[in-house]
């Protein structure tokens, strides 16, 4: 039997609703509805539920004064499950059957919905309802009903009509329709804060809806952008009249503590770290235990890349041998040859590495084990790690032996299109709110993988705590540039709540480590990165968005396929594709970047009571305060390529900033970092 899974409703905040820069923000209040039950909205608080059983449960929010979004009030008996629609402006219950009729019923109480529903009569046909009938959504603002029907969104006065006896039913009447808006193809449905304006969401199936708000008497189009990631069924708690906040900031029950100080002028130095020209990493079998005695060969990974012959062989740079424990480590020459120099100074001074090593089984089954490092060289000027390279130089990875074949057939074909919509990364492209999950650290370019995944199952066996024996003879790699996709690829974000204007600047000089996706045993592993640089230093960004406002920032980066094959004795050993990030390039006729995701709800009134008091600071009026320094966080689903999503890590310097300028309405502009205190590492810096 399909029982409908419970649903989630949540309580929005629209602040100031007739403004152009007003808000829509989530209050983070919830409810649980059953699965089988619907809502609707009657105003003064008062929400209503049909059950599947035919009882109408009466609700009042409370949550404004710390009781609860759905606080019992009454339960009606009354045959509303089988409704194709019911809707109510307070006072009146509209309910329409599948017929098409609409019937008005009366609450005596509606400030409350404890009092008694009476029918009244439905409405006349001879009032022309075939636009309210057939409409996608209908709602009310008092006694004035709007309809969205076919993109277009009209509206007619409701009435009632006395007859002339003491005591007569009133006659329900709708008037003649008026269109305020037309050309919204892409509105699934409506609502109004108040009279005088309406919103409307352009999805319910998804978190891909953006809500655009209308205001006036033309019902013009104020904002089209109030909102990201909205879906589902949207009520309103439509209030009688509308009045603008003056200067006030939005904020939901009890007033926020004040963090009580000043943010500091800017973020500390990291200070300079310790020259060091070593790279180390740990091998581990398939369950964790570590792989012995095996030989591990350290390559330049840019040098050669930007070779037109269809092949060459990556320049080693130091070899290895795992200890007892897997562990290995490796010191890079003092001077490094003419191509890795020249790719390093090309990269901005970043230095990449890739690490391999291979072994087989005691069953006989090839294993693979492939590490990205980046390591941390010196300047000419300073003798000391330049500030990016310091700040992303990377060792100590852990990095499992996965099944490999010589001629490649465990890597597959590639995807088609149709594949490559069924992905995890298809999924992450098209909703447009950012997530902090991680992600995952196994996925397919042709499908989502189930969540219990492991490579290490090999014709039905599990070969993840067989042993390892090290590879014999002398053994090279070549590499083959297959193919290239350029992917716009979040680098940063910047937020504005309040009345304060957000701006970023990021340089192609980069300052990004970028992850790398590895394949040689069919699914794809997303562990390790690559620091992608510039010796150019072309500026972009954005300045004075705001208010309420925040999103993340996306710069166009190439991304290569490449397939590598280690030959041992003349013979192909391994196989094994990769794609990895290699600089920033604008398409032909492209954009030279783009906003991203929208990260609003990180903002606002309930995460910064959520924030621990340490990480605050107050932004003072028609100042400004930016994040110039520290390793940024890491922003998940940064870029879809391939079929597959990677993540990005950027870091903040002269170069590459946050900026939030607090404007001069009366309350103060508070901040605060996601990750540490202002004076620490807070990654990025949210706005309230």
């Amino acid at each position: 039997m399909n029982v409908a899974q419970p649903r989630t409703l949540r309580k929005y905040l629209d602040w100031a609703p007739q403004a152009a820069d007003g808000t829509l923000t989530d209050t983070d209040i919830t409810a649980t509805v059953p699965g089988t039950s619907k809502l609707f909205a009657a105003g003064s608080g008062v929400i209503y539920e049909i059950t599947k059983d035919d009882k109408l449960k009466a609700y009042k929010d409370n949550s404004a004064t710390g009781g609860s979004l759905l606080t019992p009030v009454k339960t009606y008996s009354l045959a509303f499950s089988n409704m194709k629609r019911v809707w109510s402006n307070g006072a009146r219950i509209f309910a329409q059957d599948t017929s098409g009729t609409i019937t008005v019923y009366q609450q005596s109480a509606p400030a409350t919905g404890d009092g008694t529903i009476s029918k009244m009569m439905a409405i006349p046909d001879s009032d022309n309802l075939t636009e309210v009938t057939s409409a996608s959504s209908v709602w009310m603002a008092g006694n004035t009903l709007y309809t969205l029907t076919g993109g277009k969104v009209a509206h007619r006065a409701y009435s009632e009509i006395r007859g002339p006896f003491i005591g007569a039913t009133p006659i329900p009447h709708l008037g003649d329709s008026t269109a305020d808006a037309s050309g919204l193809a892409d509105a699934v449905a409506g609502w109004s804060p108040g009279p005088g304006t309406f919103n409307t969401v352009t999805t319910a199936a998804d978190y891909s809806g953006v809500v655009r708000k209308y205001t006036g008497t033309s019902a013009a189009l104020a904002n089209d952008d109030l909102a990201e990631g909205v879906f589902g069924q949207v009520m309103a708690d439509t209030a009688s009249c509308l009045a603008d906040p003056d200067g006030d900031k939005p904020v939901f029950g009890d007033v926020p503590e004040s963090a009580g100080a000043d943010a500091p002028a800017t973020t500390p130095d990291d200070g300079t770290p310790q020259i060091s020209r070593t790279v180390s990493g740990k091998y581990t079998l398939g369950n964790g235990q570590g792989a012995p005695g095996l030989k591990v060969t350290v390559t330049a990974l840019d040098a050669g890349t930007d070779q037109t012959a269809d092949s060459f062989k990556p320049t080693v740079l130091a070899t290895a041998t795992t200890g007892s424990d897997g562990s290995w480590t490796a010191t890079l020459p003092d001077s490094l040859p003419a191509e890795v120099q020249a790719a390093v100074d090309d990269n901005g001074g970043v230095l990449n590495l890739q690490a391999m090593t291979d072994g087989t089984t005691s069953s006989g089954v090839p294993v693979l084990g492939v590490d990205h490092l980046i390591a941390a060289p010196t300047d000419d000027a300073g003798n000391k790690p330049t500030a990016f390279a310091a700040s992303v130089a990377t060792s100590g990875h852990t990095v499992a032996l996965v099944p490999t074949s010589a001629d490649g057939s465990l890597v597959g074909n590639d995807p088609t299109d149709a594949q490559q919509k069924q992905t995890f990364a298809a999924a992450v492209e098209q909703s447009p709110l950012a997530s902090d999950s991680p992600d995952p650290l196994w996925q397919s370019d042709k499908s989502k993988l189930p969540a219990d995944y492991s490579p290490f199952v090999v014709g039905g066996k599990d070969i993840s705590a067989e042993t390892v024996s090290p590879r014999v003879g002398g053994c090279n790699e070549s590499k083959y540039k297959e193919s290239s996709k350029i992917g716009y690829t979040t680098v940063g974000e910047a937020h504005a709540f309040y009345d304060a204007k957000a701006g970023f600047t990021y340089s192609d000089s980069m300052s990004s480590t970028i992850d790398i996706a590895t394949n040689s045993s069919g699914s794809w592993s997303i562990g390790t990165s690559k620091g992608v640089g510039s010796s150019t230093g072309r500026s972009l960004g954005f300045t004075n968005k705001g208010p309420y406002w925040g999103k993340q920032f996306k710069v166009p980066i190439e991304y290569i396929k490449y397939k590598h094959v280690f030959y041992c004795d003349g013979f192909p050993r391994d196989t094994w594709k990769t794609i990895e990030p290699n600089r920033y390039k604008i398409p032909a006729g492209g954009e030279t970047s783009r906003m991203g995701k929208d990260v609003r709800s990180k903002d606002g009134q309930h995460n910064y009571v959520k924030s621990p008091r340490s990480h605050r600071g107050i932004v003072p009026k028609g100042q400004f305060w930016e994040l110039n320094r520290t390793r940024s966080m890491k922003w998940s689903g940064s870029v879809s390529v391939y079929g597959l999503t990677l993540g990005t890590s950027t870091s903040f310097d002269r170069s590459h900033a946050q900026r939030i300028t607090a404007g001069n309405k009366p309350q103060e502009h508070d901040i605060w970092g996601k990750n540490d205190s202002l004076n620490g590492k807070p990654g990025i810096i949210l706005s309230y």
